[in-house]
Protein backbone atom coordinates (compact mmCIF):
# COMPACT_ATOMS: atom_id res chain seq x y z
CA UNK A 1 0.00 0.00 0.00
CA UNK A 2 1.11 3.51 -0.75
CA UNK A 3 -1.21 6.26 -0.06
CA UNK A 4 0.16 10.72 0.23
CA UNK A 5 -2.18 13.41 1.83
CA UNK A 6 -2.15 16.22 3.35
CA UNK A 7 -0.79 16.21 7.31
CA UNK A 8 -4.02 18.33 8.60
CA UNK A 9 -6.55 15.90 6.97
CA UNK A 10 -4.98 12.48 7.81
CA UNK A 11 -5.03 14.68 11.32
CA UNK A 12 -8.38 15.34 11.32
CA UNK A 13 -9.48 11.81 10.21
CA UNK A 14 -6.88 10.25 12.70
CA UNK A 15 -8.72 12.65 15.50
CA UNK A 16 -12.13 11.41 14.53
CA UNK A 17 -11.57 7.73 14.61
CA UNK A 18 -9.10 7.70 17.66
CA UNK A 19 -12.57 8.38 19.90
CA UNK A 20 -13.96 4.83 18.82
CA UNK A 21 -10.29 3.31 19.86
CA UNK A 22 -10.80 1.41 23.84
CA UNK A 23 -8.42 2.33 26.55
CA UNK A 24 -8.87 -1.54 27.37
CA UNK A 25 -9.11 -4.19 25.42
CA UNK A 26 -8.04 -8.00 25.56
CA UNK A 27 -7.72 -7.49 21.63
CA UNK A 28 -4.81 -6.02 20.86
CA UNK A 29 -6.14 -5.69 16.89
CA UNK A 30 -9.06 -2.91 18.52
CA UNK A 31 -6.33 -0.90 19.75
CA UNK A 32 -5.25 -0.26 16.13
CA UNK A 33 -6.60 2.58 13.56
CA UNK A 34 -7.47 0.64 10.09
CA UNK A 35 -6.10 1.94 7.50
CA UNK A 36 -7.78 0.86 3.84
CA UNK A 37 -6.99 1.46 0.62
CA UNK A 38 -8.67 -1.41 -1.24
CA UNK A 39 -12.04 0.52 -2.94
CA UNK A 40 -9.50 3.28 -4.69
CA UNK A 41 -10.23 5.88 -1.41
CA UNK A 42 -8.06 6.43 2.13
CA UNK A 43 -10.51 5.11 4.78
CA UNK A 44 -9.40 4.81 8.33
CA UNK A 45 -11.46 2.97 11.06
CA UNK A 46 -11.58 2.05 14.43
CA UNK A 47 -13.72 -0.07 16.65
CA UNK A 48 -14.09 -0.93 20.27
CA UNK A 49 -17.15 -3.17 19.56
CA UNK A 50 -19.87 -0.71 21.17
CA UNK A 51 -19.03 2.09 18.96
CA UNK A 52 -17.30 2.22 15.50
CA UNK A 53 -16.14 5.04 13.59
CA UNK A 54 -15.08 5.24 9.84
CA UNK A 55 -13.93 8.61 8.02
CA UNK A 56 -12.73 9.31 4.25
CA UNK A 57 -9.22 11.03 4.02
CA UNK A 58 -8.60 12.97 0.92
CA UNK A 59 -5.12 12.06 -0.71
CA UNK A 60 -3.82 9.67 -3.14
CA UNK A 61 -3.61 5.88 -3.21
CA UNK A 62 -0.78 5.02 -5.51
CA UNK A 63 -0.79 1.36 -4.30
CA UNK A 64 -3.83 -0.24 -2.52
CA UNK A 65 -4.17 -2.35 0.32
CA UNK A 66 -4.37 -1.96 4.38
CA UNK A 67 -3.01 -2.15 7.15
CA UNK A 68 -4.06 -1.22 11.18
CA UNK A 69 -1.29 0.50 12.95
CA UNK A 70 -1.71 0.98 16.78
CA UNK A 71 -3.70 3.76 17.21
CA UNK A 72 -1.63 6.03 20.19
CA UNK A 73 1.97 5.61 18.42
CA UNK A 74 0.28 6.45 14.85
CA UNK A 75 -1.82 9.66 16.39
CA UNK A 76 1.79 11.19 18.28
CA UNK A 77 3.59 10.69 15.32
CA UNK A 78 1.00 12.22 13.00
CA UNK A 79 0.71 15.24 15.24
CA UNK A 80 4.15 15.97 15.61
CA UNK A 81 4.91 16.08 11.58
CA UNK A 82 5.32 19.43 9.40
CA UNK A 83 2.55 20.85 7.53
CA UNK A 84 3.18 19.09 4.50
CA UNK A 85 2.11 15.57 2.23
CA UNK A 86 2.57 12.73 3.93
CA UNK A 87 3.50 9.42 2.53
CA UNK A 88 2.68 5.90 3.58
CA UNK A 89 3.68 2.84 2.57
CA UNK A 90 3.97 -0.79 3.83
CA UNK A 91 5.83 -3.66 2.85
CA UNK A 92 5.01 -7.71 2.76
CA UNK A 93 5.77 -7.88 6.22
CA UNK A 94 3.63 -5.46 7.52
CA UNK A 95 5.85 -2.50 8.38
CA UNK A 96 4.65 0.80 7.41
CA UNK A 97 6.98 3.57 6.80
CA UNK A 98 6.08 7.16 7.39
CA UNK A 99 7.24 10.45 5.77
CA UNK A 100 6.99 14.01 5.64
CA UNK A 101 9.75 16.09 4.45
CA UNK A 102 12.94 15.04 6.59
CA UNK A 103 11.01 13.19 9.10
CA UNK A 104 10.98 9.08 8.50
CA UNK A 105 9.41 6.99 10.97
CA UNK A 106 9.41 3.06 10.65
CA UNK A 107 6.86 1.17 12.70
CA UNK A 108 4.95 -1.99 12.77
CA UNK A 109 1.71 -3.08 11.86
CA UNK A 110 -1.14 -5.47 11.76
CA UNK A 111 -2.79 -7.50 8.67
CA UNK A 112 -5.64 -5.40 8.05
CA UNK A 113 -7.65 -9.04 7.80
CA UNK A 114 -7.38 -9.07 11.44
CA UNK A 115 -9.30 -6.12 12.00
CA UNK A 116 -12.80 -6.84 12.63
CA UNK A 117 -15.19 -3.87 10.52
CA UNK A 118 -17.77 -1.87 11.20
CA UNK A 119 -20.92 -3.88 10.62
CA UNK A 120 -22.91 -4.14 7.99
CA UNK A 121 -25.98 -1.68 8.42
CA UNK A 122 -29.02 -1.40 5.83
CA UNK A 123 -29.68 2.24 4.44
CA UNK A 124 -33.23 1.41 3.51
CA UNK A 125 -34.73 5.12 5.17
CA UNK A 126 -33.35 7.94 7.55
CA UNK A 127 -33.99 10.66 8.80
CA UNK A 128 -31.92 14.02 8.28
CA UNK A 129 -31.56 16.53 11.18
CA UNK A 130 -29.08 19.71 10.93
CA UNK A 131 -25.44 19.15 12.45
CA UNK A 132 -26.59 21.86 14.70
CA UNK A 133 -29.82 20.39 15.51
CA UNK A 134 -28.14 17.21 16.82
CA UNK A 135 -26.04 19.04 18.83
CA UNK A 136 -28.20 20.69 20.63
CA UNK A 137 -30.39 17.92 21.36
CA UNK A 138 -27.59 15.83 22.83
CA UNK A 139 -26.21 19.17 25.03
CA UNK A 140 -30.01 19.51 26.32
CA UNK A 141 -30.11 15.85 27.22
CA UNK A 142 -26.83 13.75 27.73
CA UNK A 143 -27.12 15.23 31.68
CA UNK A 144 -29.63 13.00 32.39
CA UNK A 145 -28.38 9.57 31.86
CA UNK A 146 -27.05 7.56 34.76
CA UNK A 147 -23.87 7.15 35.64
CA UNK A 148 -23.77 3.78 36.97
CA UNK A 149 -23.86 0.58 34.75
CA UNK A 150 -26.50 -1.30 37.46
CA UNK A 151 -29.30 -0.11 34.98
CA UNK A 152 -27.90 -0.30 31.38
CA UNK A 153 -30.80 1.56 29.61
CA UNK A 154 -30.58 4.38 31.55
CA UNK A 155 -26.88 5.01 30.46
CA UNK A 156 -28.66 5.66 26.89
CA UNK A 157 -30.87 7.56 25.24
CA UNK A 158 -34.39 6.53 23.82
CA UNK A 159 -34.83 8.31 19.93
CA UNK A 160 -38.26 7.22 19.55
CA UNK A 161 -39.43 7.96 15.79
CA UNK A 162 -43.22 8.27 16.20
CA UNK A 163 -44.32 9.85 12.14
CA UNK A 164 -43.26 12.84 11.83
CA UNK A 165 -42.03 13.36 15.27
CA UNK A 166 -38.54 12.65 17.01
CA UNK A 167 -38.71 12.31 20.74
CA UNK A 168 -35.04 12.11 22.42
CA UNK A 169 -35.47 11.65 26.02
CA UNK A 170 -32.57 10.27 28.89
CA UNK A 171 -33.01 9.79 32.56
CA UNK A 172 -31.39 8.57 35.94
CA UNK A 173 -34.27 7.70 38.08
CA UNK A 174 -33.94 11.30 39.75
CA UNK A 175 -34.44 13.46 36.67
CA UNK A 176 -35.59 13.11 32.84
CA UNK A 177 -35.23 15.09 30.41
CA UNK A 178 -37.00 15.20 27.09
CA UNK A 179 -36.49 16.84 23.60
CA UNK A 180 -39.03 16.88 20.73
CA UNK A 181 -38.62 17.63 17.47
CA UNK A 182 -41.14 17.90 14.07
CA UNK A 183 -39.37 15.94 11.42
CA UNK A 184 -40.17 16.99 7.42
CA UNK A 185 -42.35 14.09 6.49
CA UNK A 186 -43.92 10.74 8.24
CA UNK A 187 -41.54 8.12 9.44
CA UNK A 188 -42.21 4.33 10.56
CA UNK A 189 -42.83 4.53 14.16
CA UNK A 190 -39.27 3.17 15.94
CA UNK A 191 -37.66 3.07 19.47
CA UNK A 192 -33.95 2.32 19.76
CA UNK A 193 -31.33 3.38 22.90
CA UNK A 194 -28.61 4.98 22.07
CA UNK A 195 -25.33 4.67 24.86
CA UNK A 196 -24.36 8.30 26.51
CA UNK A 197 -21.03 7.24 25.42
CA UNK A 198 -21.47 6.97 21.70
CA UNK A 199 -24.08 10.17 21.83
CA UNK A 200 -21.41 12.53 23.86
CA UNK A 201 -18.44 11.26 21.07
CA UNK A 202 -20.99 12.14 18.33
CA UNK A 203 -21.56 15.66 20.05
CA UNK A 204 -17.31 16.11 19.59
CA UNK A 205 -17.43 15.51 15.62
CA UNK A 206 -20.27 17.34 14.77
CA UNK A 207 -19.70 20.63 13.67
CA UNK A 208 -22.45 21.96 14.42
CA UNK A 209 -23.32 23.96 11.15
CA UNK A 210 -27.01 24.83 10.70
CA UNK A 211 -26.22 24.62 6.76
CA UNK A 212 -24.45 20.46 7.30
CA UNK A 213 -26.70 17.45 7.58
CA UNK A 214 -26.82 14.51 9.93
CA UNK A 215 -28.57 11.02 8.44
CA UNK A 216 -29.37 8.48 10.98
CA UNK A 217 -30.29 5.44 10.00
CA UNK A 218 -32.07 2.20 12.22
CA UNK A 219 -31.91 -1.61 12.03
CA UNK A 220 -33.42 -3.95 14.67
CA UNK A 221 -29.26 -3.91 16.77
CA UNK A 222 -28.01 -0.68 15.18
CA UNK A 223 -27.95 2.97 14.71
CA UNK A 224 -26.05 4.61 11.95
CA UNK A 225 -25.11 8.52 11.95
CA UNK A 226 -23.87 9.67 8.55
CA UNK A 227 -22.23 12.92 8.21
CA UNK A 228 -19.61 14.95 6.34
CA UNK A 229 -17.30 11.99 5.68
CA UNK A 230 -17.93 9.99 8.52
CA UNK A 231 -19.71 6.94 9.51
CA UNK A 232 -20.31 6.28 13.47
CA UNK A 233 -22.22 2.90 13.94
Amino acid sequence: MKIICNKSALLTGVNTVLKAVPARTTMPILECILIDTTSGVIKLTANDMDLGIETTVDGDVLDKGCIALEAKLFSEIVRKLPDSEVTIETDDNNKALIKCEKAKFNIPGQSGDDFTGLPAVEKNESITLTQFTLKEVIRQTIFSIAANENNKMMTGELFEVNGSLLKVVSLDGHRISIRKMPLKKDYADRKIVVPGKTLSEISKILSGEIDDQVSIYFTKNHILFEFDQTMVV
